[in-house]
């Protein structure tokens, strides 16, 4: 029995982190890029304990915040992804190629939400 919910919390996650990226305007290559896995595993479910699994928890974290910021607004959220901004001093669907760039994005949206 615990190997069958093992299973899916990984397909739950996979599925997760697809949709965000969706609803964010990343290709599934730029999902894969951010995570650090190759597009054509994405399906095959991700561990929620590891390396790939904590920046997709933190990609969905994003994509969390972007939608509580933007009232689920999609064309705002894939217009605030690929436009520079002041903020994050960049594009974030750039920043967060990088750890440090996807950390920094989440921290500020988390940020943002308090105030609101």
């Amino acid at each position: 029995m615990q190997a069958v919910a093992q299973l899916d919390a990984k397909a739950v996650l996979s599925k997760a982190l697809l949709n965000a990226g969706k609803d964010l305007g990343l290709t599934q290559v730029e999902i894969g890029n951010v995570i650090g896995r190759n597009r054509t595993r994405l399906r095959d479910g991700i561990e929620p304990a590891s390396k790939e699994g904590e920046l997709a928890l933190l990609l969905i974290r994003l994509h969390r915040s972007l939608f509580a910021l933007t009232g689920g607004q999609g064309a705002d959220m894939k217009h605030f992804m690929a436009t520079r901004n002041h903020l994050s001093l960049g594009v974030p669907k750039e920043q967060i190629g990088t750890v440090q760039g996807l950390v920094k994005l989440v921290n500020l949206l988390d940020g943002l939400r308090g105030k609101i």
